[in-house]
């Protein structure tokens, strides 16, 4: 497909300041002084602009899979309208994709949101460090413990928007719940080998999993309902595995 000049410039300048996939189509539609629906009209989607920019001999780079691109595309719409009322025609047109797509993709808006909490959830920002224990306790513990503020803090209104629908107890909570499970099953995964070791005492893995989390809950939820900045990833990961870990040690000593 053809673009008319005017789109194509504008869309060559936003390419060339923000890369293939640091724009939006509503962002064309601004630069090219367009009305999103006469953009639409005139250019299809936004892979069909992409397209056409790399006939021209645009270097477009290296597309991102449409899947990860309909996920990046929740960060933004879910943040601006909410779970409620964020639509998928919302989320394909910040893609650059048709509806369809996204049906194809992920079935409806229900697996579309369970996708979206297992992509962004800190079973994710964890699953590396979790799944691979190195054989040093507080190493790895704190490591998990970073993550899991790392991921905090690129995310922090997509948490107090998950905090506030199951505080409202509404259609997605479950939904947005499985990941923090998950997280939780992947810690005690973590745990299990150090506690038949006997480096942990004689408690339950997966009873220290969520004291564990716990722990790291009551840093970032301050900021998440409050506002306000996160502590810093490396020296609170440090602090929490030391009072985690003295306290288990205090509690083996006193078992009989």
């Amino acid at each position: 497909m053809s673009l008319p000049e005017n789109i194509a410039d504008a869309a060559a300048r936003l390419v060339a300041l923000h890369g293939p996939d640091g724009f939006t189509m509503d962002d064309l539609a601004r630069e090219s002084g367009l009305s999103r629906a006469t953009l639409y009209r005139q250019a299809g989607s936004r892979e069909a602009v992409l397209a056409s920019l790399s006939e021209q001999g645009l270097e477009v780079g290296k597309r991102v899979d449409v899947r990860d691109r309909i996920l990046a595309a929740c960060r933004v719409v879910f943040t601006r309208a909410g779970f409620e009322a964020a639509t998928l025609e919302d989320i394909a047109r910040e893609a650059g994709v048709g509806p369809a797509t996204v049906y194809r993709q992920f079935g409806d808006k229900e697996g579309l949101i369970s996708a979206f909490a297992g992509h962004i959830g800190p079973r994710r920002a964890m699953h590396a460090v979790a799944l691979r224990p190195t054989g040093d306790l507080r190493a790895d513990l704190e490591r998990v413990a970073a993550a899991v503020i790392r991921y905090a803090a690129e995310d922090l209104d997509l948490l107090r928007l998950a905090l506030l629908e199951r505080i409202r107890g509404g259609p997605w909570a479950e939904l947005l719940m499985a990941s923090p499970s998950r997280a939780r099953t992947m810690l005690t995964h973590l745990l299990e080998p150090y506690a038949k070791s006997g480096s942990l005492g004689p408690d339950d893995p997966r009873r220290m999993a969520q004291a564990f989390a716990g722990m790291l809950l009551a840093f970032f939820s301050g900021p998440v309902l409050e506002g306000g900045p996160l502590p810093d990833p490396e020296e609170t990961a440090r602090f929490v595995t030391h009072v985690f870990l003295d306290g288990l040690a205090s509690t083996a000593r006193r078992t009989p």
